[in-house]
């Protein structure tokens, strides 16, 4: 799996537009990780109690994926959803189209501009192959159409979400069922002008990466998917972030998002209990979200809810 591929599923951008990513420790059944590898966290301090932090995925197979009833319980005990955007207002038909135009390259900008003859042949015959004429995507942003590299999504009759889960469209579901009311860190449309910020000939250059690598993808996606099941962040993180546009576009990707949703976050469990739930990559780290918290003088404690898979 190209690395831009990881992003999507992990920090959540662009992740809407391919769906058209006080109770304490001390509890029975709740363990602190001595290495602080979990993917929920209780949140407290200055004055706020009763708030989680939970890392998603934003797609994974029907068979991978789990949420266990500590993680039931613990999304219970809040008032309030929040993911990294409203799914409400993604999916609200008045927004869609304006959400639609921003996927697209600026300029009149195509996939044919930004490669050579040969290139742009290799990624014409996958996606024929997918049964989608690369007329339809030409203008896409490049990092949106690295997803379908591996064709992981897509069954011999195209696109299909029957055997994949998304966390997001999960939660969403269950915080209706609750009379939850949902929030977003951000909105779709940052999220979709983050690729403008992207030379789209480097976008180009992943996308390719992505077709040509080929089985080398879907071993390595499990890999993630084990190590996500496992919730080891430090291995995922490191796996996320070994290479390409992790290191050269990390700050623009990660960071400056991650440092934007502090107040925001803030903000909102400082009105009701909170459960939030962001891309699994966004949580660990010196700049991630956890740390950062903790900086702000929140004590976040790692859940540990089982591992999964073992």
């Amino acid at each position: 799996m190209s690395t831009v591929s990881k992003y999507i599923l992990f920090f959540g951008l662009g992740f809407g537009l391919l769906l058209f990513s006080c109770k304490t420790v001390e509890q029975a059944g709740r363990q602190a990780l001595e290495n602080e590898n979990a993917l929920l966290w209780e949140i407290s301090g200055n004055g706020v109690d009763g708030s989680y932090l939970f890392g998603t995925i934003h797609l994974i197979s029907e068979e991978d994926y789990f949420f266990t009833d500590y993680m039931g319980e613990a999304f219970s005990e809040t008032d309030l959803l929040a993911l990294e955007f409203n799914l409400d207002d993604a999916m609200d038909p008045g927004n869609m189209m304006a959400m639609m135009e921003k996927a697209f390259m600026r300029n009149d900008t195509t996939l044919r501009d930004l490669m050579s003859e040969k290139d742009f042949a290799v990624i014409e015959s996958h996606f024929k192959e997918m049964g989608l004429p690369i007329f339809m995507l030409q203008r896409i942003k490049p990092m949106f159409l690295t997803i379908f590299g591996s064709g992981d999504l897509f069954s011999g009759d195209g696109f299909s979400m029957d055997d994949m889960k998304s966390y997001e469209l999960e939660l969403s579901e269950m915080a209706k069922n609750q009379s939850k009311e949902l929030a977003g860190l951000e909105t779709m449309e940052y999220q979709l002008g983050i690729f403008d910020r992207i030379p789209y000939g480097d976008q180009a250059d992943m996308l390719l990466e992505s077709i040509e690598s080929g089985d080398a993808q879907s071993a390595e996606m499990d890999s993630l998917v084990h190590y996500y099941k496992m919730q080891n962040l430090s291995k995922l993180d490191e796996m996320i972030n070994s290479s390409g546009p992790t290191v050269e576009y990390k700050d623009i990707l990660l960071d400056q998002r991650n440092a934007n949703w502090i107040p925001v976050i803030e903000n909102l469990m400082k009105k009701q209990p909170t459960f939030f739930a962001v891309g699994a990559g966004h949580l660990p780290g010196k700049k991630g979200v956890i740390e950062l918290l903790r900086a702000r003088g929140y004590v976040l404690k790692p859940v540990l809810t089982s591992a999964i898979g073992t």
